[in-house]
């Protein structure tokens, strides 16, 4: 589920309508549809707390770093120090997962997963300069 989507689904919910959420907020009608439609991914903090405020949840659940029920996400349990760019727009929920594992790993015992993600990632891309000589 996307920030757009949870966007939409609350406001719709509440019967609101999205002249009324962008007024209360401060943008246009055509840029909160592109906050809807996830045609803008780069909301600014302000207006997520603004819509927050008006649409009766948490800037954490828009985010997607909580679920409905206030409980952490994958995202969330990953952390916001990993939140840079563009990142949260191409980074997949198995990517998240990963991170979330390996972020419960000792920090002694981490060396050893990129010791074997490292091999890993030398074989695959061997094999990709052979297939491409070929």
């Amino acid at each position: 589920m996307t920030i757009g989507y949870r966007i939409r689904n609350l406001r719709e919910t509440l019967g609101l309508s999205q002249i009324d959420v962008a007024n209360t907020i401060g943008v246009s009608k055509q840029t909160l549809y592109k906050y809807e439609h996830d045609i803008v991914s780069n909301i600014p903090s302000d207006k997520i707390e603004s819509l927050a405020r008006k649409l009766n949840t948490t800037p954490a659940y828009l985010m997607g770093w909580e679920d409905e029920n206030g409980e952490l996400t994958l995202l969330g349990r990953v952390g916001t120090s990993y939140i840079k760019g563009d990142f949260l727009s191409t980074v997949t929920e198995d990517e998240i997962e990963i991170l979330a594992r390996l972020r419960s790993i000792p920090e002694k015992d981490k060396a050893r997963v990129l010791d074997l993600l490292d091999s890993y990632y030398q074989e695959y891309m061997d094999e990709k300069k052979e297939s491409s000589l070929a």
